[in-house]
């Protein structure tokens, strides 16, 4: 669908695409709209994938030069991930995500705040870990080592990688390890802000991480404005010794 914007006094309106997330807030008293779209899922793995070839996430990223104004800056998208170590509880707070997140909202992400997922790092340091392009493009993520594969954010359709995906910097990274590498002398703790650990759970070094995308951009009063989430998929990381 061709994107399209128009102003009538001084309510705006934003759209990229057809079928996307629409923020709403107050601005002079008057109505103010961004629709800002989500990014597109391509693959979504689940725990349940074991073909090593296909346990990555890929989302395509819908920008065009059409998707600012003077009103609205549009940066790129996050990537916002949590490690459990119990299936059940990932599942719930999935299933309370969901119960959250819809099309004409930033509810979804609002609520994965509430329960502290945390942005995805970059070796790059680059915020959005994805910035904004003018045109669309795909993007794949592989959180950990697997045989033939390593760690990377990768522009499919441009064939550069972006970057190196690491974990927010926890009390388990102390070394200074901040991958999703898990081994048996470096692995999430309760304490760790990207993880819900329960203690009295005996999980045999298996660990579950789960994972949104979200657009993201701001307004004039600099205000961050997220479209609605992208489920990205979830995989299993046995940790080595």
């Amino acid at each position: 669908m061709k994107s399209r914007q128009g102003t009538f006094q001084k309510q705006i309106f934003l759209s990229v695409f057809a079928g996307v997330a629409c923020l709403f807030f107050f601005a002079c008293g008057i109505p103010v709209y961004y629709v800002i779209e989500p990014p597109l899922a391509e693959n979504i793995p689940t725990v349940d994938t074991d073909d090593i070839s296909k346990k990555y996430f890929s989302f395509i990223c819908p920008y065009n030069s059409s998707s600012e104004n003077s009103e609205f800056t549009l940066y790129g998208t996050d990537i916002y991930y949590k490690i459990y170590n119990s299936l059940d509880d990932m599942n719930a707070e999935i299933s309370s995500i969901n119960s959250r997140n819809s099309e004409y909202s930033s509810s979804g992400f609002d609520k994965i705040m509430e329960l502290n997922y945390q942005t995805l790092w970059l070796a790059s340091g680059a915020s959005p870990v994805v910035p904004k392009t003018t045109a669309s493009r795909t993007v794949r993520l592989r959180l950990c080592s697997d045989i033939g594969y390593d760690p990377e954010l990768y522009d499919v359709t441009n064939d550069t990688l972006i970057s190196i995906p690491y974990r927010k910097g926890t009390g388990s990274t102390g070394s200074g390890n901040m991958s999703f590498d898990f081994t048996s002398n470096y692995y999430p703790v309760s304490t760790d802000s990207d993880a819900k650990i329960k203690e009295d759970i005996q999980n045999n070094g298996v660990w579950y991480v789960n994972l949104y995308a979200v657009t993201v951009g701001r307004d004039t009063s600099l205000a961050s404005q997220y479209s609605s989430l992208l489920f990205l998929g979830n995989i299993k990381i046995q940790q080595t010794q």
